[in-house]
């Protein structure tokens, strides 16, 4: 092969030697419903409470109604402990029993005979939100990307150079590469033998940090070259945005502690002294 190696950019690349581095949704209880008219009609204590005239039942699936929001007089709590039903009861008594600064009342389902409610922690539902936008992040950063270098037949040496090092250099990042080579509009044309030897040196150079996933496609004057990069490559930009990622977190962890540490001094400060005063007046009051 390296007898057919195109041998001006050969020479080129030779001497250059360049590398360019919520919840569960519910179904909704439709408008005008069958079913909505007899919840809403129903004489049972689990129906709607009374809304507002023209207001339509709940559209569960947002199910974005916390709290006092709920528009059911009586549901069913899942224990927080055991993550089992309670026996139904009014939801007026439910929100009488917890702080909605810290929790919130959330419905969840509205499939079954009777509402279901859930109570939710908000310090821990936040934490697994950023949780799962962390993952979703890290997902995203990890997955491989797929980009295109275009080439003209026509290309000068320094450009054809310029594109199999962006190739090479797409590839070490970790991204799948397609090489399209066409020719240009009103190009001269370029000989069979040509095109051959530069297909030859960008394979040969491809194949040292890549690997092929598909075979080359030719269509008419279009040669389109398929490249992964190497698995060891991947591992290594996959533990890259790793460490990345944990070093992130352990900075926003180390900045929390500084605060609740500066917090807890400022306090301590406060405390010592209101003390002070209070035995200053008492010393002064004997």
């Amino acid at each position: 092969m390296a007898s057919r190696i195109y041998q001006p950019l050969r020479s080129a690349i030779l001497a250059r030697n360049i590398t360019p581095h919520l919840f569960p949704k519910a179904n909704i209880l439709p408008s005008g419903s069958t079913a909505a008219r007899q919840a809403s009609s129903s004489s049972s204590t689990f129906g709607l409470r009374n809304l507002p005239p023209h207001t339509s039942p709940p559209n569960a699936s947002t199910v974005s109604f916390r709290d006092g929001a709920i528009p059911y007089r009586t549901v069913q709590l899942v224990d927080p402990e055991t993550n089992h039903l309670l026996e139904p009861q009014t939801l007026r008594s439910i929100l009488s029993t917890y702080d909605q600064n810290t929790h919130t009342l959330v419905l969840v389902n509205i499939e079954k005979e009777i509402p279901i409610v859930k109570l939710i922690n908000k310090v821990e539902e936040r934490q697994k939100e950023r949780e799962s936008e962390e993952k979703a992040r890290l997902k995203k950063r990890m997955s491989i990307e797929e980009k295109e270098v275009q080439i003209s037949w026509q290309s000068a040496q320094g450009d054809l150079l310029h594109k199999l090092n962006l190739a090479k250099s797409l590839l070490e990042k970790g991204d799948r590469v397609q090489v399209v080579f066409a020719n240009r509009k009103r190009g001269e044309n370029i000989g069979e033998n040509k095109k051959q030897e530069i297909i030859s040196t960008f394979h040969e150079e491809l194949e040292q940090i890549g690997k092929k996933w598909k075979d080359d496609e030719i269509k008419g004057s279009i040669h389109v070259l398929f490249y992964n990069p190497l698995e060891t490559t991947r591992n290594q930009v996959q533990n890259k945005v790793k460490d990345q990622e944990n070093a992130k977190r352990k900075e926003k962890e180390e900045k929390k502690e500084a605060r609740r540490r500066k917090e807890e001094e400022r306090r301590a400060k406060a405390e010592a002294r209101n003390a002070a005063k209070e035995q200053a007046q008492e010393a002064a009051n004997i």
